[in-house]
């Protein structure tokens, strides 16, 4: 017996032994717990005033944010956003929101009309509002003014990019040379988001160009940030912009930024940052340009250049693609007239342009010959085609886009046919290193 109870006891002792230990509680309450109260949050979104240590890499477009415009580091997914973050986040879901596009239609046109593939060069994309969340309410009555009169086009307010994505659908054009601006200070985080947000979205409707415009609206301002600001801007999403610009070298009205010339301190040193990135430059030059842009082409041959505007001579453009290979024209006067007809109905009235532009649409596509289609035929491989469409919201509209299709098809159909295709969209893609040279 007494030899029993002695073996009993040694295995009540391992039994024992083997039992699992007792583990004393936390004592910090876990931070998936304090953090489990419903609340507005947001997933890695950027801001400009904190940075992160994150560097987790966008699955769809495989581009790291860089830390300059990132959260703080959390231990979390989820940050509860604050008042200010909230009106951010809900702007930039406003301007990527999904509209209703209508079935595209296939288009027909006359048999001398060009029916080939078509870029447009030159298609300015609006802004998110910038301005306090308490002005929301009275701004849906006193939307800002557009350069030309008329309600502004702003980005998730009165346009988004799926509207203009369905534009460009039913129009029928590829990979368009599209503007983001990418203003400074808070922003800036946001615009960036959107745009890349926007290429993950519709990868083959846009051609990324960041347009950095700086405080252009102020008398001693400037038409593009500096150098140190463009880097912070290009690094947040390395690769995602093709180009630099469009740039407006001219004197602001009302007030605003005096000219910079092409050669001015600040743009050089933004040239070797431009070099580094492989980034084309989109320039709208100012009023006695000529020679200062041709010093710049010189002395950066391994930049490729675009611009366009009226402060050229058409001789004077022709002299300057003459004399340098780096450098590409833009026409974009088909809206009727020197653009005459869109600055006298922009912000007014989209039926009363699309009726004017119908009745005087001979005339129209035949100033653009007589203007532009012995230059064009000149330098085959360097003028590019563009609509420059901005500032009204109906000049994102369908019935306006297919207008300038129309018009354009007409005239192109009026050019050598061996030069048709290439100031089409051919010279696009060599503008930007994607065809033969």
């Amino acid at each position: 017996m007494q030899k029993e109870v002695i073996i009993f006891s040694v295995l009540f002792i391992f039994l024992l032994s083997c039992a699992p230990q007792s583990v004393p509680p936390e004592k910090d309450i876990p931070l998936e717990q304090v953090n489990s109260q419903p609340s507005e949050t947001v997933q890695n979104f950027p801001t400009q005033k904190s940075q992160s240590q994150d560097t987790s890499k966008n699955e769809e477009t495989n581009k790291t944010p860089s830390k300059e415009f990132q959260t703080k580091e959390i231990l979390t997914p989820e940050i509860t956003l604050t008042p200010e973050q909230k009106l951010w986040k809900q702007r930039v879901d406003n301007a990527l929101a999904p509209t209703f596009c209508p079935p595209v239609e296939k288009q027909t046109y006359p048999e001398n009309y060009y029916l080939g593939k078509l870029t447009d060069t030159h298609l300015h994309i609006p802004s998110i509002p910038d301005w306090p969340a308490d002005e929301d309410a009275q701004m849906k009555t006193e939307t800002p003014e557009g350069r030309f009169g008329g309600p502004q086009a702003l980005l998730g307010w009165n346009v988004k990019i799926s509207e203009i994505s369905c534009t460009i659908q039913h129009e029928g054009t590829h990979n368009n040379f599209a503007f983001f601006p990418v203003y400074d200070e808070e922003i800036s985080a946001y615009q960036l988001e959107i745009w890349n947000k926007t290429m993950q979205q519709y990868p083959d409707a846009f051609t990324p160009f960041i347009m950095s415009s700086g405080n252009d609206d102020e008398p001693n301002g400037f038409p593009t940030v500096d150098a140190k600001t463009l880097q912070k801007m290009l690094a947040v999403y390395p690769r995602l912009f093709s180009g630099y610009g469009e740039i407006g070298l001219y004197a602001r009205e009302n007030g605003g930024s005096p000219e910079l010339p092409p050669d001015a301190a600040r743009l050089q040193e933004i040239y070797p940052l431009i070099r580094k990135n492989n980034l084309a430059v989109y320039f709208h030059l100012g009023d006695g340009h000529k020679d200062n842009f041709e010093k710049v082409l010189e002395q950066n041959p391994k930049i490729t250049f675009i611009f366009h505007g009226d402060q050229l001579s058409i001789d004077e453009v022709d002299d300057v693609l003459n004399n340098h290979q780096n450098v590409y024209y833009g026409i974009d006067d088909f809206f009727g007239g020197a653009r005459d007809l869109f600055e006298m109905f922009v912000g007014k009235s989209k039926e009363k342009y699309l009726a004017a532009a119908n009745q005087r649409f001979n005339s129209i596509v035949e100033q653009g010959v007589s203007d532009w289609k012995s230059l064009i035929e000149k330098h085959p491989d360097r003028v590019l085609w563009g609509i420059d469409r901005g500032d009204a919201v109906w000049n994102y509209d369908i019935d306006v886009g297919l207008m300038q299709v129309k018009i354009a098809r007409a005239f192109i159909g009026k050019l050598n046919p061996a030069v048709q295709e290439k100031f089409a969209y051919k010279n696009a893609l060599r503008a930007l290193g994607d065809g033969e040279k």
